[in-house]
């Protein structure tokens, strides 16, 4: 009975901490319609009026661009979006709690929940129409889902791939979820007797991965891979250097091909940017926030960062097969970043945060018992 009372306290408690975060934000931001939901609002008017997307590249953000021109010609009109956004949200925050109870307790389920609602940059875009609420949530569900996963069966490949098929049409950096995905899959459930067949499948795996992220990089529109590298980016968006670099290129630069060949070339100034750029991603600090959003940003992550140091050895020794994955998801990543630039925003770093934290559970669960237990 007492398990029973603690479980539903917790539950009620999460709920109610997530709908005063929700409706702090529909409060002070509204439904944020300026800056670049209006470039999806624009797509989804002209999809409506055209049947057919503006520029290939928008195919790799079409759940949004859809969810918004069903909003437009219903009568709810954008609250349907952000419902959207709020209701998957809420199902990942639930299945947070719901994993965490049961690798660790109910207790560290419930303050990972916590923490995860208490990530007030990735609460924020719950209430803007664009992609980054729906792909965050998405990631969450979908990778917690993978990890329970005990036998694996046909209705889970099918799932499976369904999900990925889904997250790479919600945001392009959904296709990176594919090689911790199918990696994690292999090695998990590796059976001796089929491992030739196993590696035939996941070569054939990669293969297409690399095909769907090389049509990704071409598919036009905004999207110029070469960019950051002529003008030295480490912020998207934002030049370091007046005069384009001297830089050696394809005529195909976006593409794999391209990015190779860059890399091969110039491995002086790609070093050199990739450092600059991995201090960004994991540092978070911009010279444009103020310092007390700097200083937010410290306290919420940099000791996240400190978990994970000995949760990462915990998670070798009793769950080696999640940490490939938890892992895997952090340094494609990263390694996304160091290839092209990091975000205004710390969007990249914010699709991470939830990994970071899972890493670093075994010490907070370790603290959450010291500080609990009766003295």
């Amino acid at each position: 009975m007492t398990a029973n009372r603690n479980h539903t306290l917790y539950l009620v408690s999460a709920g109610i901490i997530w709908l005063i975060i929700q409706a702090a934000f529909l409060l002070s931001h509204g439904i944020a319609l300026n800056g670049e939901p209006s470039k999806y609002i624009n797509e989804a008017n002209h999809f409506l009026n055209t049947g057919s997307l503006s520029s290939s590249n928008f195919r790799l953000y079409f759940v949004e661009i859809l969810l918004i021109a069903l909003a437009i010609k219903s009568t709810v009109g954008y609250g349907l979006v952000i419902a959207v956004h709020l209701i998957v949200n809420l199902g990942a925050t639930l299945m947070i709690y719901t994993f965490v109870s049961k690798v660790f307790s109910e207790k560290t389920g419930f303050f990972c929940a916590i923490l995860f609602l208490l990530n007030i940059p990735l609460q924020e875009f719950n209430v803007y129409l664009q992609t980054e609420s729906l792909f965050y949530s998405f990631t969450i569900l979908f990778s917690l889902y993978l990890l329970s996963i005990q036998n694996f069966t046909y209705k889970h490949a099918i799932f499976i791939l369904l999900s990925i098929a889904l997250l790479s049409i919600t945001r392009p950096t959904g296709l990176l979820i594919i090689p911790p995905t199918f990696l994690y899959l292999f090695v998990r459930f590796n059976r001796s007797r089929y491992k030739k067949l196993q590696l035939s499948i996941a070569s054939v795996l990669f293969i297409g991965f690399l095909f769907l992220l090389n049509n990704a990089l071409g598919s036009g529109g905004e999207f110029d891979f070469m960019l950051p590298y002529q003008y030295e980016h480490i912020i998207c968006g934002l030049p370091t250097i007046d005069q384009p670099a001297g830089i050696k290129t394809t005529s195909n630069s976006n593409s794999l091909y391209g990015i190779v060949y860059y890399v091969a070339n110039n491995m002086g100034q790609f070093i050199k940017l990739a450092c600059l750029k991995t201090v960004a991603f994991l540092g978070l600090f911009r010279p444009y926030y103020s310092n007390a959003h700097n200083i937010l940003l410290a306290v919420l992550f940099y000791p996240l960062y400190i978990a994970a140091i000995p949760g990462c050895k915990w998670w070798y020794t009793n769950r080696p097969y999640m940490l490939l994955f938890l892992t895997g998801m952090i340094v494609v990543t990263w390694s996304s970043v160091m290839i092209t630039c990091d975000d205004w925003h710390n969007r990249f770093f914010l699709s991470i945060s939830f990994y970071v934290l899972i890493l670093g559970l075994p010490a907070i669960h370790n603290l959450i018992k010291r500080l609990t237990s009766p003295k």
